[in-house]
């Protein structure tokens, strides 16, 4: 027993002796691959947001598709045809915290939903990013998500972007990136990984974004009778299929991720000895 004890010991020292020099090393890039698919997996619910805004809308009718299991499977699959890849594995404190806040959010709005007085509910996935960051907070998780854009282009001013975000959009329209990750930034003065993916629109999005001749409520008029107005109330800005538009700001408290990530390397170490006085 005495020989195993001592063992144990020095696994435990060598395992910490690894994670104490290799984890800073490790934590940032692990964090860009952590951040850039909670991006993901937000674009795959928007996209289906944006899918089901029919279904979101109209009056009566089965609705259960957007509660719950059957939700959360519904993005799960948005996001396996969108970026032709596999679904993350759901071992992370964060990615099933996300994806309970999103049932979270589909849950609070089920009045709304359900109101056939309402013939558009206003479920967008701008609102429900904000929601959602919401939601977040609440629960304590250090993650904020939100669509932004140029002060002149915003609808919603809860959304103005920040410095950080406005020299990420000033670099994706001078450059051309694909996405912006700064492992070196701050939100609220607090250091923190931030992640940033330009939104080109696409073709659902002209449908308030576009021109009159894109918009729903224009259908069966004459041209003469068409509104400039969109479905929720504002003013469309003739942007058209392509043309810049806004994008996915994400931030991610270093804290809050070291925290998560050390109680995960507590538990493997946990783990690996228990498996280890097993083999004793």
């Amino acid at each position: 027993m005495v020989k195993s004890v001592t063992r144990v010991i020095f696994l435990f020292s060598c395992l910490l002796s690894f994670f104490v020099n290799s984890s800073e090393v490790s934590k940032d890039s692990d964090a860009k691959v952590f951040i850039t698919e909670v991006s993901n997996i937000y674009m795959a619910s928007s996209y289906l947001i944006f899918k089901q805004q029919s279904l979101i809308n109209q009056k009566g009718g089965d609705k259960s598709t957007l509660f719950g299991k059957a939700f959360i499977n519904n993005i799960k699959n948005a996001y396996e045809a969108k970026f032709n890849t596999k679904f993350p594995k759901e071992n992370r404190r964060l990615y099933t915290s996300l994806l309970k806040a999103m049932i979270d959010v589909m849950e609070d709005n089920r009045t709304l939903i359900y109101d056939d007085e309402l013939s558009f509910k206003g479920l967008i996935p701008a609102t429900f990013s904000f929601q959602l960051s919401e939601k977040l907070t609440q629960k304590g998780l250090g993650v904020k998500i939100k669509f932004t854009n140029f002060a002149s282009s915003i609808r919603n001013k809860l959304n103005l972007p920040d410095q950080w975000e406005v020299a990420a959009m000033k670099s994706f329209k001078q450059n051309k990136e694909k996405s912006y990750f700064d492992d070196e930034s701050t939100l609220n003065n607090i250091p923190a990984y931030r992640y940033f993916v330009p939104m080109k629109l696409e073709r659902f999005c002209l449908n308030c974004h576009g021109t009159p001749q894109h918009n729903p409520l224009n259908v069966g008029l004459d041209k003469s009778q068409w509104s400039k107005i969109d479905v929720t109330g504002f003013e469309m800005e003739n942007w058209e299929l392509g043309d810049f538009g806004g994008g996915l700001s994400v931030t991610i408290y270093k804290k809050d991720f070291l925290e998560l990530e050390e109680l995960c390397e507590l538990n493997y170490i946990s783990t690996f000895a228990c498996h280890f006085f097993a083999l004793e």
